[in-house]
């Protein structure tokens, strides 16, 4: 390593709001966290959000209906995330999108998750509630014009 690489790395470093010490980046299985490198004298731990600690959650890694983490299926299961509340009745899975649950979109009118489909007009979003709610959406850049 030369005192350049050394040096952008202790710029790159972000410390520990408690101990000082400089927090590491972890991949867990609920998704990417950061803790401190004082581990176990420091248990602190932040969220990550875009690269960089926050006490702030990222909401790509929160379930879109119950708002509990979504965790990595394992590999050997598939490549998917599910919701923690799996075991309490909230069945929601979401495709693995480049290491992140794919973004997911809520019907304004019953709450329920809404699906992309294929039309005889092209694509669209419509309720996953369907038949008891018949809410759609045309498809605007692959997100639903709500």
């Amino acid at each position: 390593m030369t005192e350049a690489d050394d040096k952008a790395a202790v710029s790159r470093s972000f410390p520990c709001p408690d101990c000082k010490k400089p927090l590491r980046r972890i991949e867990g299985k609920m998704g990417p966290f950061w803790g401190c490198s004082g581990f176990p004298e420091c248990r602190r731990t932040l969220n990550d959000v875009e690269g960089k600690p926050s006490e702030k959650v990222d909401e790509h890694y929160r379930c879109p209906i119950c708002t509990r983490r979504m965790v990595r299926a394992a590999p050997e299961k598939g490549d998917y995330w599910f919701c923690s509340g799996f075991s309490r009745g909230c069945k929601i899975t979401l495709k693995d999108h480049n290491g992140r649950p794919e973004p997911a979109f809520r019907c304004p009118s019953c709450g329920q998750l809404l699906a992309k489909r294929k039309g005889k007009n092209g694509e669209f979003w419509g309720c996953s509630g369907y038949p008891d709610c018949s809410s759609s959406f045309n498809d605007l850049d692959g997100k639903p014009d709500l």
